[in-house]
């Protein structure tokens, strides 16, 4: 009695002979494959539905690569812009509207707050100084009291803020961007857009000297 050849077996000869097929046509043709509506489908049909859902597949894949590069290309073209007003700028009011300008129109973005750490922000800016101590954008969902001295009852339980740091640990300030979408704003998304920013505006306000 002959063995019984085993799963693997079979799997790693078809593998080393991937024309195996085309010397036995009748048995390609015999095969059939069982279909998940309870019907069958030949291999070659088969083969072809694979075929099919891989192509998809690449794709929905290529149309987002295109779609990171159209983003990519406006966010650079945004950035430009606020470069290009910030360089305008005589001192630090006007800093603060160019950006809060910019950030709205230009970058789309939901809710912008401007914090500096003088006068009547003082107080709220306190509140964020820990998360400002390694001088990175923070990314995520705030407490609420936090939540409410940036953006007050505008801004619902579960919205997304993002925190730029100007200056080192924030000494220059800060700017929160914030959205209702909880997922805008996450402590796994990619910040070198937001160090960029925040580098900017923290040139930006240096050059313009103490309020």
């Amino acid at each position: 009695m002959s063995e019984l050849v085993e799963l693997d077996q079979v799997v790693a000869y078809l593998q080393q002979h991937r024309d195996f097929f085309v010397d036995q046509p009748v048995l390609l043709r015999e095969m059939e494959i069982p279909h998940e509506s309870g019907g069958a489908t030949s291999l070659i049909e088969r083969q072809v539905n694979l075929l099919r859902q891989g192509n998809r597949q690449l794709h929905r894949e290529i149309r987002g690569l295109v779609q990171v590069a159209r983003d990519n290309h406006k966010l650079s073209d945004s950035m430009q812009h606020l470069s290009l007003e910030l360089l305008e700028c005589e001192d630090h009011d006007d800093v603060i509207a160019s950006l809060y300008e910019s950030l709205r129109e230009q970058f789309g973005i939901d809710q912008v707050v401007i914090l500096l750490p003088h006068g009547e922000t003082e107080e709220s800016h306190e509140l964020f100084e820990a998360l400002m101590r390694d001088s990175v954008p923070f990314c995520g969902q705030l407490e609420e009291e936090q939540r409410h001295a940036l953006f007050g009852e505008e801004m619902e339980h579960g919205a997304s803020v993002a925190l730029l740091p100007l200056g080192e640990f924030g000494a220059q300030g800060l700017v929160a961007l914030g959205s209702s979408d909880p997922e805008q704003y996450h402590d796994k998304m990619g910040t070198h857009f937001l160090v960029q920013l925040s580098a900017l505006v923290s040139r930006a306000l240096q050059r313009c000297g103490t309020p």
